[in-house]
């Protein structure tokens, strides 16, 4: 579809105009992949939280030298008791061989285990968020009971990770809102440098009644087209690159509903941004004549 005879100015004449939709498209697929990052990273997080933090891992290693035979039944459960009965601890239980070989199946790669691999004993415990528990205290009581343990307070290595994804978080708004500046800033540019082009036609336009705001239409229906065809080239590009993320995270129904709408919204915002600036850009470039030589 032809929409030139719309235009009461000849935007074809430029040629170098021409590479601006790709430029911006390739801006507006910068940041959908930014928004996605940052999205995903958060999401990821924010998983890991809900399922590790007030968690802690007991472990009592097998056949550590001078520690003695294995656990006994009375011994495990004198541990399980003991680990209870500790202020903040809400439940607490030991975690079988098949529990332990579904962590570390992934690693294994199809590797079998001999039969007589020496598993240690793992007590997984659940704790209250909002109470600090003393983990020096515990381990000196399960020391008493066998000698070898190890507890490993998930929160505490969790925090670090856990800032470092909101470092990238931010650093992804960050940047989605550099993006954002410079492709205002490409659009001023160009606009000033199309009145100056076209000034004669604006100085025609004005003397024959034409105010402002019908100039600035013109920019602002020229800049939508141009700005559909950014964001058709940003959602293909987007939604090729969509593939190869599912292929390889396979994340759930609503993570790839949530990027195709991020896929879609950011094209359309960005449009929308393009004509608000090109029109603002024009009203502003016409109270002064000096824009115009």
């Amino acid at each position: 579809m032809n929409f030139s005879s719309d235009y009461d100015f000849d935007f074809k004449s430029d040629r170098s105009n021409k590479f601006v939709p790709f430029i911006v498209g390739f801006l507006m697929y910068s940041v959908t992949i930014a928004v996605i990052s940052a999205f995903f990273t958060y999401s990821l997080t924010s998983k890991w939280k809900d399922a590790l933090n007030g968690r802690i891992t007991i472990e009592f290693q097998s056949n550590i030298k001078g520690a003695g035979e294995a656990l006994t039944e009375k011994q495990e459960e004198e541990i399980e008791k003991t680990i209870k009965s500790t202020a903040g601890i809400k439940s607490a239980r030991r975690l079988r061989e098949a529990d332990i070989l579904k962590v570390i199946e992934p690693w294994l790669n199809g590797t079998a285990i001999p039969d007589d691999f020496p598993f240690p004993v793992i007590f997984d415990a659940e704790a209250q968020r909002d109470v600090s528990i003393d983990l020096l205290s515990l381990s000196e009581k399960l020391s008493k009971i066998s000698r070898g343990v190890r507890i490993h307070n998930h929160a505490t290595w969790y925090g670090a990770i856990e800032k470092i994804s909101n470092g990238l978080f931010s650093f992804a708004i960050i940047l989605s809102i550099l993006i954002f500046v410079t492709v205002c800033s490409t659009i001023i540019f160009i606009t000033g440098k199309m009145l100056n082009v076209h000034h004669n036609i604006v100085k025609i336009l004005q003397l024959i009644g034409a105010n402002s705001t019908y100039i600035a239409s013109q920019f602002r229906k020229y800049y939508f087209f141009m700005g559909c065809k950014s964001s058709l080239i940003s959602i293909g590009c987007s939604l090729l690159t969509m593939v190869g993320i599912i292929s390889i995270s396979n994340p759930d129904v609503w993570s790839v509903v949530k990027y195709i709408l991020i896929t879609i919204v950011v094209p359309l915002v960005t449009t929308a941004l393009i004509m608000a600036t090109s029109k603002n850009t024009v009203l502003f470039f016409l109270k002064s004549d000096r824009w115009i030589n």
